[in-house]
């Protein structure tokens, strides 16, 4: 079985990968669209060379003056972009340190949450070793389980009554003659109309057979009530054998220092949880600024745009375009040279495009995996699966799909849903939350509304919860490490 922290460890550890190969993927995407720009000012001074031999000085200087404004600029802009995109990185490598600063200060309290569950579970594990000698908790225990079991029974015999009540009532509220009589009220001392009146309702419970019917509807709708009665003062007297019972656990649980113990892992898993929120919104920021960067890196940002709408500016004039037909009207080697130059170019510039295109779609979706895991690492800890108690099965598959995610193979959804498969709570110091009042509390079918004495790792009664699922163990005379349910199934 993978612990639950060395399994949050491989999943940050993962995590950590995934935001390395989004890194990579940034410079391969900066380098691509770099590219692409050198590739647009390389046409734009082929085409001032051809129009330096082709054209007369006129025309010639027209040309070479709008592509060298539109040079100009463009270095300008450019040399802004630098200057915004160094900026940028610098925010980047910062908030990276300091989430990866909050994620070491995390580990750390970590260790100091396990020590404090670890001193918890020895104290309740005490405290349970000398009421499981106790003759009068013994005794106390045994009348609760009575009680809660009739309870039990009493409230799954008025639910069943109660079904069978809808059942058997339809011939009757089938039947609008009889319900008529009996919205009356008919034959009761409720009833009240004129003479008129009361000698066809006569007529009318003639025809329908109400004087018959009326007192087996009557006891059908009675008894679900009275078996609901009668389960709700035995849930009462349950609760009350269920109030002593807890009594003498807190009792004791005070004297063996249980409440301090389980006052100090409180107080340190809300230092746990104070910190992952702002681990979160580390986590938020570095992706926004990640997705700026990777923005940049594409040349999605607005110093791109701009050069490339200059650069276009000038390319597409009328005397521009009119070049390569004009070259290609002449002999001339030179000409020739730069035609085929430009050709090379532009194959380039659509091989580059095409590169720029495929490697934003992969950097779109692996910044997509960084948060899917990201995702998956908040709803881990939110859940308290890195309790001390908590373990995997399965933990080589758990690790295999973590690398599946980040390889893309399958969604973060999928991983969450194993690891609430697989995931189980562990002895680790023979003191088990189903003790006691405990067991019956979370076997009496119904929704616990006390706090529970012993502590139920994972947040119990709170949305901590989550996949709370605590291993059965086999039911023995003595409870031991190895388990004995003292709660029982009543």
């Amino acid at each position: 079985m993978l612990s639950g922290r060395d399994t949050l460890g491989e999943l940050s550890a993962t995590l950590r990968t995934a935001r390395r190969e989004l890194q990579r993927l940034d410079r391969e995407l900066q380098s691509t669209s770099g590219s692409a720009a050198a590739n647009r000012q390389q046409q734009a001074q082929a085409l001032k060379r051809m129009a330096a031999t082709r054209l007369n000085a006129i025309r010639q200087g027209d040309i070479a003056q709008h592509i060298d404004a539109a040079d100009y600029k463009v270095r300008k802009i450019l040399d802004d972009r630098e200057d915004a995109l160094i900026a940028l990185s610098e925010r980047v490598s910062l908030a990276a340190k300091a989430l990866l600063s909050l994620e070491e200060r995390r580990d750390e309290l970590h260790d100091e949450v396990d020590v404090a569950a670890q001193a918890l579970a020895e104290r309740e594990a005490a405290v349970q070793s000398t009421l499981e000698s106790d003759a009068g908790f013994q005794a106390q225990l045994e009348q609760t389980r009575k009680t809660d079991a009739v309870a039990v029974s009493a409230a799954e015999k008025a639910q069943v009554v109660a079904e069978d009540r809808r059942e058997k009532g339809k011939p009757f509220e089938s039947d609008s003659l009889f319900m008529y009589l009996w919205n009356r009220g008919y034959g009761t001392s409720e009833y009240r109309a004129n003479p008129l009146a009361r000698l066809l309702d006569a007529w009318v419970a003639r025809l329908c057979n109400y004087q018959d019917a009326r007192p087996n509807y009557w006891m059908l709708l009675e008894i679900p009530k009275r078996l609901m009665e009668h389960a709700e003062r035995k849930r009462a007297n349950a609760d009350s054998e269920l109030d002593r019972l807890q009594a003498m656990e807190v009792e004791a649980a005070t004297k063996g220092g249980v409440d301090v113990a389980k006052s100090a892992l409180m107080d340190a898993e809300q230092r746990q949880d104070e910190l992952d929120e702002q681990i979160t919104e580390s986590e938020s920021q570095l992706r926004q600024l990640q997705t700026r960067q990777s923005q940049f890196a594409a040349g999605d940002d607005p110093y791109i745009a701009q050069c490339l709408g200059l650069f276009a500016e000038a390319l597409q004039r009328r005397d521009v375009m009119n070049l390569t037909e004009l070259a290609r009207s002449t002999m001339t080697t030179e000409d020739d040279a730069i035609v085929d130059d430009l050709r090379h170019l532009r194959r380039e510039e659509e091989t580059l495009q095409d590169e720029l295109d495929r490697n934003r779609s992969l950097h779109k979706e692996h910044l997509r995996r960084v948060k899917e895991l990201e995702q998956v690492r908040q709803r881990f800890k939110r859940n308290r699966y890195d309790d001390l108690r908590s373990g995997f099965d399965k933990g080589d598959l758990i690790v295999s799909m973590m690398r599946e995610v980040l390889g893309g193979a399958i969604r973060g959804g999928a991983l969450w849903n194993v690891l609430q498969q697989y995931q189980r709570y562990r002895d680790v110091a023979g003191a088990w939350p189903d003790f006691g009042s405990g067991g019956i509390t979370r076997t009496s079918r119904r929704a616990p509304t006390r706090p529970p004495t012993w502590h139920w790792p994972g947040g119990a009664g709170s949305r901590r919860r989550g996949g709370f699922n605590m291993p059965r163990r086999p039911k023995s005379p003595r409870r031991g490490r190895g388990g004995f349910r003292t709660g029982g199934s009543v």
